[in-house]
């Protein structure tokens, strides 16, 4: 019953989704990024069972634009849903009506700037565009259902960009800039959706700084510890000064330029975050 009310309370009305469903949900999904500050993903469907990270764009095909948090919450024209729920019942669904063989999807992430720029089906329109923001400021429910970012926060795109392998040299940016403890967070155990998330042997998953009153930053925001564990799975870690900096001089040994690049983007972003 409650769940029932949950739903029709942020759902939106039926010709409604279908409009935006038509253009694969594109004009909705940049007015709810440009209202909330959270990612703009889009699902591609690739016809290879060979998964690579690097698959180009020409081999792919649309299925869907959306917005979803830095956890597992997807933010969508049927309503506000999981990781799990959507891909299975959403994504799933979709690739099986524009193929009939096997092959894999793609999510990948971007800017507004950048969206406008890919193949899509559909393209964003300025006028769709102020038509779902006015449309979705009406639904309070619903937008009062999607939690607010943390602050101080960076344009989301670039904050995904250092959420995985390059968290490191974003603690270390924030380090360098506003003296804080660089740690690495070391996974004692996950949660049974993520036992097989990838980590090293001593269970490192990700990096943060932290701050005098106990509370953690990378590049989302300042949150706990434990909110930042859970956005990976975890349920039970420990920090640890020494295992971060084993990472840090084990990317610079690895990938000195690469690494070399990221500190100093992380050096401007939160530099210039700091101005606004």
């Amino acid at each position: 019953m409650g769940q029932a009310k949950i739903k029709q309370r942020t759902s939106f009305r039926p010709q409604l989704v279908e409009e935006w469903e038509a253009d694969d949900c594109v004009n909705f999904a940049v007015a709810l990024a440009r209202l909330t500050g959270w990612l703009l993903h889009v699902d591609w469907w690739s016809t290879s069972t060979e998964h690579k990270e690097d698959t180009p764009l020409d081999q792919l095909k649309p299925l869907r634009v959306y917005v979803a948090d830095n956890h597992d919450r997807i933010f969508d024209v049927r309503g506000i849903r999981s990781i799990f729920d959507f891909n299975q019942n959403t994504i799933t669904k979709i690739a099986r009506r524009i193929s009939t063989g096997s092959g894999s999807v793609y999510t990948r992430f971007y800017d507004e700037e950048k969206l406008s720029s890919l193949p899509l089906r559909s393209q964003p329109e300025e006028g769709k565009i102020v038509r779902a923001i006015e449309e979705i400021r009406e639904n309070k429910h619903y937008l009062s259902a999607i939690p607010p970012r943390n602050r101080p926060f960076l344009p989301a795109h670039q904050a995904a960009r250092f959420t995985f392998g390059l968290c490191a040299a974003f603690a270390e940016a924030m380090h360098e800039i506003n003296g804080l403890q660089p740690v690495a967070l070391l996974a004692i155990r996950f949660s049974p959706l993520f036992e097989g998330t990838r980590r090293n042997e001593r269970g490192y998953f990700h990096s943060v700084v932290l701050h005098p009153d106990g509370m953690a930053e990378d590049s989302w925001g300042k949150a706990s510890l434990g909110d930042i564990a859970s956005r990976f799975g975890v349920e039970k870690f420990k920090i640890s000064s020494d295992e971060h900096r084993i990472v840090v001089e084990k990317i610079r040994q690895s990938s000195p330029e690469r690494y070399e690049i990221a500190l100093r983007d992380a050096g401007d972003l939160i530099l210039n975050n700091r101005r606004q």
